[in-house]
Parts: C-alpha cells; sequence; structure tokens
C-alpha cells in the first residue's frame, strides 16, 4: 500500500513522527493499522477536521489496502481489538455513570493500546528477524506494557477534560497510584526500547517513551492544570535525543 503522508500526518499529531522513523519494511503495516483505528474512532466520535472527513472518505479504499496486505490477519487482530475497546469507551459511561474499577482502567488500557505493543512486536518479528536481544515472549510482555504505560499517561493527561464529558477514567484519590502504575508500564517501555537492535527501530520507539515520561513529570509537577502539554520545542529535542538512546 502507498501510505498517504499527508494524511497521516492531519490526523496522526506527534505519532506521524514516530511512524515515518519506523524502517520501511514495517512503516506501511503499522501505518494502515494505524489509519484503520483512527477510522473506527472518528466513525464513533464523529468527524471534527477536514482531514477527518477525508479519512471516511476513504474507508473503502483503507479496506481494500487490508485485504491485500501481506499482515491482513496480524492488522485485522489488532483493529478488532482497538475497536473493542473503542466500544466500551462509548457505552460504559451514560449519564451519571461510576468511575472505572482499577481492573476495568487496566482492561481498558490493553484493548486501545497495551495490544497495538504485541502487534508491533509481532510484524517486527515477522519481517525484522533478531530485532531484540530479549526472546520474544518478554518482548511482547514489555510491547504490552509499553503501549498501556502511554494510554496511561493519556488518562492522567486528559482526566480534566474527560471528567467534565462525564467520563471518569481515574478518581481522584487515584491519581497517584496511577501516576505509580504509569511509571511502572514506562520502565517496561524503556526495557523494549533498550532491547531493539536496529537503529531506526530504536528511534520510533524511543521518542514516545521520551514523551510520555515528559509529559508524567509535567503532570505530576502540575496535578491540579487543566491539560498539560509538551512544548513543540522539547518534542524536537526529545526527537534528537531519540537518536542516541
Amino acid at each position: 500500500m502507498n501510505i498517504d503522508w499527508r494524511l497521516l500526518r492531519e490526523v496522526s499529531r506527534s505519532f506521524y513522527l514516530t511512524l515515518r522513523l519506523l524502517p520501511a519494511r514495517v512503516r506501511p503495516t503499522i501505518a494502515l493499522a494505524y489509519l484503520l483505528a483512527r477510522l473506527s474512532d472518528t466513525k464513533a466520535d464523529g468527524a471534527s477536521s477536514d482531514a477527518e472527513r477525508e479519512l471516511l472518505a476513504r474507508e473503502e479504499e483503507l479496506r481494500t489496502a487490508l485485504k491485500e496486505s501481506e499482515d491482513k490477519e496480524e492488522i485485522a487482530t489488532v483493529w478488532a481489538t482497538i475497536q473493542e475497546g473503542q466500544d466500551f469507551d462509548g457505552t460504559r459511561f451514560p449519564p451519571g455513570a461510576p468511575a472505572l474499577s482499577p481492573a476495568e482502567l487496566d482492561r481498558y488500557t490493553y484493548l486501545v493500546a497495551g495490544c497495538v505493543g504485541d502487534f508491533w512486536t509481532r510484524v517486527c518479528a515477522k519481517h525484522l528477524p533478531h530485532f531484540a536481544r530479549l526472546p520474544h515472549d518478554e518482548m511482547l510482555e514489555a510491547g504490552v506494557q509499553f503501549g498501556k504505560g502511554l494510554q496511561y499517561v493519556n488518562v492522567l493527561r486528559d482526566r480534566a477534560a474527560d471528567s467534565s464529558l462525564g467520563r471518569v477514567y481515574l478518581p481522584r484519590e487515584s491519581f497517584n497510584h496511577a501516576l505509580a502504575i504509569a511509571r511502572g508500564h514506562l520502565l517496561g517501555a524503556e526495557k523494549y526500547v533498550k532491547a531493539l537492535r536496529i537503529r531506526r527501530l530504536r528511534m520510533a520507539c524511543a521518542l514516545p517513551l521520551l514523551l510520555g515520561r515528559e509529559t508524567l513529570d509535567l503532570i505530576e509537577k502540575n496535578p491540579d492544570a487543566p491539560r498539560v502539554k509538551v512544548a513543540r520545542s522539547r518534542v524536537w529535542l526529545l526527537l534528537a535525543r531519540s537518536v542516541v538512546y
């Protein structure tokens, strides 16, 4: 599949940088999986930009690309899991719904992000032999932690906005515990990154890890801020750091 990088850049924000850093052998598969996940998310929430409307208009093209992909089974599996998480997200919060339980939050972070670490690892193992120094099972486990850790960061960062919409993923009294869980998962992410042998792949994974840690630091320093954001200048600095991570 020829990836439309212009569209992907418009709908993927900072993750676009990670996708462009990936080795060419796995880049189209992971990019297609991302676009499909964004497609189903946009269908559920509604398009709010020209780029999202274009994404919806190109659904058939994306589905055709999935059918033709050599990795269609891996992509279909992760997409189905993500859609399960998106469906949960859409039905779990009727008016007055309580916050997620710890078990629900753990399951949710797996469905929408942890499964991506599993998918990413399987695709790399398939196309990039000896891509990691650790055994396959350890990389799968660390990959799941990686994805869940990044989603915990999102939950912590967006908790005020989500709460205003009636979606309480994290009760106020669980803030410090969730910070600790997020940092624990990102230790798994660090293990994952340091085990990677291929430079471009290591860079692609180091960037979201560094951004996740930086965001967690901002959240911890400014717990009452509506939403923290890593400055663009810092993003470019972290990109440079990923080169030598």
